[in-house]
């Protein structure tokens, strides 16, 4: 009976110790299920929190890129604008230059020609000083010999007064007035009286250029015209 109960007590002890046993292996297995639970709620937290940040951290820098973007493309149009400035600038330098040259060019040219109509002038001046001169020495003779007698008028104008035609009245004046023109050639006016032949010698003086020959027609004309008169 004794060996029957301790069997039995023994067999209780043995179904207890492994109830403990699976118990303690049971209660193990959940605590370590709810840490695991724990741990990883814990982590997906964090890592949501993490991702969240990343997220945010994200728009963040898109919207900094975005910013960036907008402002490199502000500063191509204004460098695209300034370049297409520069370019209209360095065309109107370019024509403005081109332009400067031809005006130096034409202004030169315009002091070319004055220099040279000055010259020209001035060597007609000149000439007619020149001949002036010897109309004066010319002029002295037929005075001395026919009475002849120069005045000298404005303009570079003489005027030849002759006398002693009019056997009459040998003082009577018969006038008329040369003078030189800007081409040099010699102008027959002012005669008194009046002669129709005037145009005539003018020509002819202007081609042979003989002032001695000019004074005598003059005074043959005016003789002639002295002698129909009367």
């Amino acid at each position: 009976m004794s060996n029957s109960k301790m069997d039995d007590e023994q067999s209780l002890n043995m179904c207890m110790q492994e109830f403990r046993t699976r118990f303690i292996n049971t209660s193990n297995e959940e605590l370590t299920i709810q840490a695991l639970k724990e741990s990883y709620k814990e982590s997906l937290k964090e890592q949501t929190d993490v991702w969240q940040k990343k997220y945010r951290d994200g728009e963040l820098m898109i919207e900094k890129v975005m910013e960036f973007t907008n402002d490199i493309s502000l500063q191509k149009k204004h460098i695209e604008e300034k370049h297409n400035y520069i370019l209209q600038e360095a065309t109107k330098q370019e024509e403005n230059e081109k332009i400067k040259a031809e005006m130096t060019e034409r202004i030169q040219r315009i002091r070319d020609e004055l220099h040279h109509k000055r010259e020209v002038a001035l060597a007609i001046r000149k000439a007619n000083k020149d001949r002036l001169k010897e109309l004066q020495k010319s002029a002295t003779l037929f005075k001395e010999r026919l009475g002849l007698e120069i005045r000298k008028l404005r303009g570079e104008k003489l005027q030849f007064v002759f006398r002693c035609i009019d056997p009459k009245d040998l003082n009577q004046p018969y006038s008329c007035i040369i003078s030189l023109n800007e081409q040099g050639d010699y102008e027959v006016t002012g005669c008194d009286p009046p002669l129709e032949s005037i145009t005539e010698f003018q020509e002819k003086v202007r081609e042979t250029r003989n002032f001695s020959a000019l004074l005598a027609n003059l005074r043959k004309s005016f003789t002639a015209l002295d002698s129909q008169v009367k």
